[in-house]
């Protein structure tokens, strides 16, 4: 093995096929009157910045708890995360997850509503309004192992409080 090979073993951030996969949780800190226009300017804002710095994801909502996946290359997620750990709709940021992954499973995704139990999330997209409900899209078995995590999360079924 020359040194590149070595060097690229020893850490895994250096393969080029890796995804970094982050994963948080948050209080929304949005009143409740303008949530729903909030959150359509946070997926638009969200979409244009993220593509442009190679980031994909999926943000679930439930109640005031969001959960999110980022997923791209570790500096541009970490340097996202760290936006919006400063970022003042957030309140009691958590890391719940995080780590290099194979694949994307969110290359696709950018929001959704989470679903009460066994009932589906619902995708939302970005409107002149706020947000309204996208066309559902069937999950991968990979998808719905994050998607519990977010869930989880959310939910609080996660918290170990």
């Amino acid at each position: 093995m020359n040194q590149t090979e070595v060097a690229h073993a020893k850490s895994p951030s250096a393969v080029p096929n890796l995804i970094f996969r982050l994963i948080y949780r948050s209080h929304s800190k949005i009143p409740a009157a303008g949530l729903n226009a909030e959150l359509g300017n946070i997926l638009r804002v969200a979409r244009a910045n993220n593509s442009a710095q190679g980031i994909t994801g999926a943000l679930l909502i439930y109640d005031d708890w969001f959960a999110q996946t980022l997923e791209g290359e570790e500096s541009a997620v970490r340097k996202l995360f760290a936006r919006i750990e400063a970022d003042k709709r957030h309140g009691s940021v958590e890391l719940r997850e995080e780590g290099t992954v194979g694949v994307r499973v969110f290359s696709r995704w950018a929001m959704a509503l989470v679903g009460e139990h066994g009932e589906p999330d619902i995708p939302l997209a970005a409107t002149a309004g706020g947000t309204a409900p996208a066309q559902p899209r069937h999950t991968t078995p990979e998808q719905d192992l994050v998607l519990s995590a977010m869930r989880d999360a959310t939910r609080g079924y996660g918290r170990g409080s």
